[in-house]
């Protein structure tokens, strides 16, 4: 059972911003945000914060919102006008708490705009609870033991992406990280049958994929035959 997510996408002093930039794009985005593994919490080192902020904003401020129909559209609407105003109301109570709408934030009816929350705070509703929609909160942190204790303070442990270029960090990522899922320089938005997809916390129960799912659902029995 798969039952929500929140998951960090972590940028470090060495990573390659345009890959992170991209892959916060897409991971961010897709669907309208609409995805259980979606980008939500963007965490990012102090000393590459306002250059990766540079990079993003007008990467987001370019998808083109409109009819999913159409072979242009990148963001469509959200699968209900309630759930559009529930993503305009978290973003608004984050911007009262002190954090600051980069582009985006605006909404019409069930479409809501692209949003880059920066400056935001670990106790921010946006930072703490699962958005499912079009926004991604960018906070800054001093040092990857920092960045690492924040991707972990969260109920959630569903997927994580994680961008640098030293293989020791990715090492301490990949075994610190409390999280099912974990990309070393890619977002977390990725998944195949062939790999054991789940969660650990309030992320899920088990795993999916099929040589894992017929383990999940067998029940071990020994028997030993004694003379």
């Amino acid at each position: 059972m798969e039952l929500g997510a929140n998951s960090p996408l972590i940028v470090l002093e060495d990573a390659d911003l345009e890959k992170a930039v991209t892959h916060c794009r897409i991971s961010g985005f897709a669907n309208a945000g609409q995805v259980c593994i979606s980008a939500q919490r963007i965490i990012v080192a102090e000393g590459i914060y306002d250059q990766f902020l540079e990079r993003l904003i007008p990467a987001v401020e370019a998808i083109q919102s409109g009819d999913q129909l159409q072979k242009e559209t990148e963001l469509g609407p959200m699968v209900r006008e309630g759930d559009a105003r529930r993503v305009e109301q978290w973003i608004e109570e984050a911007e009262q708490a002190g954090a600051t709408i980069a582009c985006g934030g605006g909404r019409s009816s069930a479409f809501m705009e692209p949003t880059v929350v920066c400056d935001a705070q670990p106790e921010m509703r946006i930072m703490q609870e699962e958005l499912f929609g079009p926004g991604v909160a960018v906070c800054r942190v001093a040092g990857a033991q920092r960045a690492l204790e924040l991707a972990n303070s969260s109920n959630y442990g569903l997927s994580a992406g994680v961008f640098t270029q030293d293989v020791d960090q990715a090492m301490q990522f990949a075994r610190g990280l409390d999280s099912g899922n974990i990309h070393i320089n890619w977002g977390p938005m990725w998944r195949t049958d062939l790999i054991p997809y789940g969660g650990l916390k309030d992320s899920g129960l088990g795993k999916e994929g099929p040589k894992y799912a017929v383990e999940e659902m067998t029940e071990m029995k020994t028997v030993v035959i004694h003379s």
